[in-house]
């Protein structure tokens, strides 16, 4: 699966508000890291840090600006706006991730803020 294919099964997850679906998108033995947070490590992690996001009633969108690609290495500018369902409002932030891939898997996503 190319990395673009692999970003967009991931931004449709997100969307959804479908965590297994995308943790299922990451390696067996992947490391998350949201920005100014610990290291998420395995990919039962990142599922259950995914499960209490949405669980919490959280809906995301996602907007991806520029990708850069280097083999199994790429770099992501995407706007991320956070709705909560319980009428607090929408937050947008402007992040970028550093992210590798391998085998059709997330193999490491380290987020930045802009």
């Amino acid at each position: 699966m190319s990395f673009y294919a692999l970003l967009q099964r991931l931004i449709e997850a997100w969307h959804a508000g479908n965590a297994d679906r995308a943790a299922d998108l990451f390696a067996i033995d992947a490391i998350y890291r949201e920005a100014g947070s610990e290291p998420l490590r395995g990919r039962e992690q990142i599922r259950e840090n995914m499960r209490t996001f949405f669980a919490a009633g959280a809906a995301v969108h996602v907007v991806v600006g520029d990708v850069i690609l280097n083999g199994e290495t790429a770099f992501v500018t995407f706007t991320f706006a956070m709705r909560r369902r319980h009428g607090e409002g929408t937050r947008a932030l402007e992040m970028g991730a550093l992210v590798r891939f391998a085998g059709g898997c997330v193999t490491e996503w380290r987020e930045y803020r802009g």
